[in-house]
């Protein structure tokens, strides 16, 4: 199997709509509403991709995780969203945020989304940054533990909307940037 990581264009968008629908349809169904649910397909997954590849916002960079030549990842990494009870972190150290980070089902659990983070999380470093942050829902347990296993530490909750439905969201920091760079060299997923 060859993996590479690199940054996404507009020519991937539908095949990043149809990893980020089947990932998010694996990973959420039961732990959101159907019609939520719903609310994600292909069309509009790839629209909204293009849209973001076409006009990025200064700061953030979308990437895909490519293996034997087909999209098997998608993520995306920016400046970090205001969060009170990690202020005092962030004003000691540039601190960016995952925004999203998907592989496609049948490869999870095969190292694309710790390569694919790790990625992300280099290209942030690129610019300076020495710290990462990211949420992911509370009740999603296997996102969860394979955030810890990559070396995220457990920050608290913070309450984020979807399409007008509150959640909980768990938030995860590498406070070094470097140590989650540096798990790809002692072999850590």
């Amino acid at each position: 199997m060859e993996l590479s990581i690199r940054a996404a264009t507009v020519s991937d968008a539908e095949a990043m709509g149809r990893v980020f629908v089947d990932s998010f349809y694996a990973g959420h169904r039961g732990q959101l509403p159907d019609w939520l649910l719903d609310t994600r397909t292909y069309e509009v997954s790839r629209n909204g991709w293009a849209r973001t590849l076409a006009s990025p916002s200064p700061g953030e960079y979308v990437y895909v995780a490519v293996l034997d030549g087909a999209i098997a990842g998608v993520g995306m990494v920016g400046p970090a969203v205001p969060w009170p009870p990690d202020d005092v972190a962030r004003s000691a150290s540039l601190t960016g945020e995952c925004y999203a980070l998907y592989v496609a089902p049948s490869l999870q659990g095969k190292g694309v989304g710790g390569a694919l983070l790790r990625g992300l999380a280099a290209r942030l470093a690129a610019d300076g940054v020495a710290r990462l942050v990211l949420g992911v829902l509370s009740v999603n347990a296997p996102a969860r533990g394979f955030y810890a296993a990559m070396g995220g530490r457990l920050l608290g909750e913070r309450d984020t909307f979807d399409e007008g439905v509150r959640l909980d969201e768990s938030v995860y920091a590498w406070d070094d940037i470097r140590t989650l760079l540096s798990s790809a060299a002692d072999g850590s997923r």
